[in-house]
């Protein structure tokens, strides 16, 4: 992001001189006295527009808290669920049957195959 783009988000997001709200704990931000960065509301990775609207300044702590603990999450289960509905990627927590057992409805347990031969 270029450093005008950066000053003019800050711009229109300014309640008085040199100072704005951050965009994650509405704090005061003071342009040249505290570390800050543009924050995107709504991740690009989640299908957020790289508009000016969807960006807002915040402080540099705000935001890394809001990408550990927010963005990062939804970005990795939006991740696997399109591995899921695209077939690429199969289910991790199903159970792994052994080779030659089989469930038996009467006893209700596993049974090796060779036990639960039908007579």
């Amino acid at each position: 992001m270029t450093e005008k783009r950066r000053q003019h988000i800050f711009s229109e997001n300014c309640t008085g001189h040199n100072v704005a709200p951050c965009c994650i704990c509405e704090r005061l931000i003071h342009r040249h006295n505290d570390r800050w960065i543009v924050e995107h509301k709504r991740a690009l990775a989640l299908l957020g527009r790289d508009v000016n609207t969807n960006c807002g300044p915040a402080h540099y702590d705000c935001a890394q808290v809001k990408t550990h603990t927010e963005d990062l999450p939804r970005i990795r289960k939006a991740k696997r669920q399109q591995a899921m509905h695209e077939g690429t990627k199969e289910i991790s927590r199903r159970f792994a049957r052994p080779a030659g057992v089989v469930y038996d409805w009467q006893k209700r347990r596993y049974v090796s195959g060779v036990e639960h031969l039908p007579t």
